[in-house]
């Protein structure tokens, strides 16, 4: 890329009336490391019904753009829109529960990636003072250098902290007939797969700062999965998905009908675990495939 072109990088912030005032001041602190031929914009795209109390300090601190949809959008059209309102030839997808890692070269290091290629995936982290479920999921899941994410760098992707050239997020939006929680980026990576798109992955971590109960990770994670099976069935996921896989595989052989068995008798006492303090991986994953097995999966087919 010709070193003499300005380029503005739009940082896209999901929110749901989250505290961003700490990400804000981080992003604020790495603009400054880059270099004249990059400017940055920060919007922010609130859903809560309730417009944040800080808001406008954060619009004067820090030149944020405050979008506020009280009445919701869904994540997918939040993210979308959000997006349409940038200005910038390049996006950069953060949640609002993250925070860099390295707040001072968080912003070079993406813009170094996009003066060489379309899709950038920065990774996650988890800060060690926490021991809840979900941040005992996500060290184990999500916590993993960039390159064993290389290793398969779609179903690796994640909407938590990622970069794209608009010009292809353009052609590849999130797709907005999602409006329940979960796999909207497993729906993205695939898309971009499908498209041919390269997804490169690169260790500029931000923290995942999610708050949620026990219980409350469960019911997301349940939410998750009931909308995993709704996009199996309208053909837009394919056995890339390792849950789903591991589901073809026992419906393919009939085990699946002992598993929804053993749904009915043994999923309360195993949510019971989990929500008690059992923080077992392998057990939170046989879990998720306890709720799928609710459903007779019919495969929708696929319109490219």
């Amino acid at each position: 890329m010709d070193a003499t072109i300005q380029n503005t990088l739009s940082i896209c912030i999901a929110s749901f009336g989250d505290d961003i005032g700490a990400l804000l001041h981080a992003l604020d602190s790495g603009r400054r490391a880059l270099s004249k031929d990059w400017t940055v914009e920060i919007i922010a795209g609130d859903q809560h019904p309730e417009p944040a109390a800080d808001a406008k300090q954060w619009e004067t601190q820090y030149g944020l753009r405050y979008l506020h949809h009280p009445n919701g959008l869904g994540r997918s059209n939040n993210r979308n829109t959000i997006a349409k309102a940038s200005s910038g030839n390049f996006l950069l997808f953060l949640d609002a529960d993250a925070l860099p890692v390295h707040p001072d070269r968080f912003l070079l290091a993406y813009c170094a990636a996009l003066n060489e290629v379309e899709v950038v995936v920065g990774g996650t982290a988890y800060q060690l003072s926490r021991s809840s479920l979900r941040h005992t999921i996500g060290q184990r899941k999500e916590a993993i250098t960039a390159n064993k994410r290389a290793g398969n760098p779609y179903a690796n992707f994640s909407a938590f902290n990622f970069a794209i050239s608009r010009a292809t997020f353009l052609q590849h939006p999130f797709d907005e007939s999602l409006k329940q929680y979960g796999h909207e980026d497993t729906l993205f990576g695939q898309e971009l797969r499908y498209a041919c798109k390269t997804i490169t992955h690169i260790e500029n971590p931000a923290y995942h700062l999610d708050g949620d109960s026990d219980a409350e990770f469960l019911d997301k994670t349940e939410l998750a999965v009931d909308n995993l099976v709704a996009l199996i069935q309208a053909g837009k996921i394919d056995e890339e998905v390792r849950l789903f896989a591991v589901y073809r595989k026992l419906q393919r052989t009939g085990i699946i009908h002992l598993v929804r068995l053993l749904s009915t008798l043994f999923a309360a006492s195993i949510r019971a675990l989990l929500i008690g303090g059992v923080r077992s991986v392998m057990l939170f994953d046989f879990y998720k495939l306890l709720r799928m097995s609710r459903n007779t999966i019919k495969i929708g087919r696929r319109n490219f």
